[in-house]
């Protein structure tokens, strides 16, 4: 018999619900009794002892994942990177949630060294059968999970600081092209490989014509890098109406283009260049 004390009873009842969830079957739950104090109760022979182990080491890895994680990270940023804020510690901490779990393959060693490090810590605790504290095996148990977990804090603070760069990115162009005055009202983007500009009418706009919209006033008044063959000359002209015609809704230059002119732009089909311009021509 192993005697499992939780530090409450909230976290004694999310194991036994996890345990139940995980779809153990009867034999195995038949075994395992919670005395409503805080303890867990595992009676085992030596020949189930393996498969209860087993849903044992599943179940605190489940635990880990989707309780403790997200508080061990927290803890992380806060106290080792010293973030206050309530809402850039959730940010964070979501980040590398996010490159956590979703990308398990990558991150297989650490799962792996935490699920062994889970296992052979109870193999020992029920080989002795000896009870035992959740909290006491976590401190002894998971030494290198943290530091292990810093690095993906790291990566996840450098994704969000590159996520602010990049909205105060997308303000300091919005807020350029709400100030002037529209050059052309209507502009129609074919994206094919490249993007190419045409007039309302239709008529291409030269790369030469298009260097000549550019606003200097990006380049003194905000002091950033704009590519001088999309972004510059776009929102140099800042029309009241961009159409965009792709099959790649999500290239990221389109997207960033969303961002900027947000309700002024509109993202069609690629084959609905053609029949637009053919009704232009009509018109003409």
């Amino acid at each position: 018999m192993v005697q499992i004390q939780f530090e409450t009873e909230k976290q004694a009842t999310k194991i036994m619900q996890i345990m139940i969830k995980r779809q153990a079957c009867k034999d195995q739950l038949s075994h395992i009794t919670y005395d409503e104090d805080r303890i867990i109760t595992v009676l085992y022979t030596e020949k189930n002892m393996a498969s209860i182990i087993q849903l044992i080491r599943d179940t605190f890895l489940t635990f880990i994942q989707e309780e403790l994680l997200p508080q061990w990270l927290l803890k992380i940023v806060s106290e080792k990177f010293f973030y206050t804020e309530k809402h850039e510690c959730d940010q964070i901490v979501d980040i590398a949630l996010s490159i956590l779990n979703e990308n398990e393959t990558t991150n297989e060693h650490f799962w792996n060294e935490l699920q062994l490090k889970i296992y052979y810590g109870l193999v020992s605790i029920f080989e002795r059968k000896v009870s035992f504290s959740f909290p006491s095996f976590l401190t002894f148990r998971m030494r290198g999970v943290m530091e292990n977990l810093i690095l993906f804090v790291e990566e996840a603070i450098d994704e969000y600081k590159m996520e602010q760069e990049y909205q105060s990115f997308i303000h300091t162009l919005r807020s350029h092209m709400m100030s002037v005055t529209p050059k052309i009202k209507q502009l129609h983007i074919l994206h094919q490989y490249y993007f190419h500009f045409y007039t309302e009418k239709f008529s291409k706009i030269e790369s030469v014509k298009l260097r000549q919209y550019i606003d200097r006033k990006l380049h003194t008044d905000y002091p950033i890098y704009l590519d001088s063959k999309v972004l510059a000359p776009l929102v140099s002209i800042a029309p009241n109406h961009v159409f965009i015609y792709s099959d790649e809704e999500n290239h990221p230059l389109i997207v960033t283009i969303q961002r900027i002119f947000e309700e002024r732009v509109r993202v069609l089909p690629h084959k609905m260049f053609k029949t637009k311009q053919l009704l232009a021509t009509v018109k003409k």
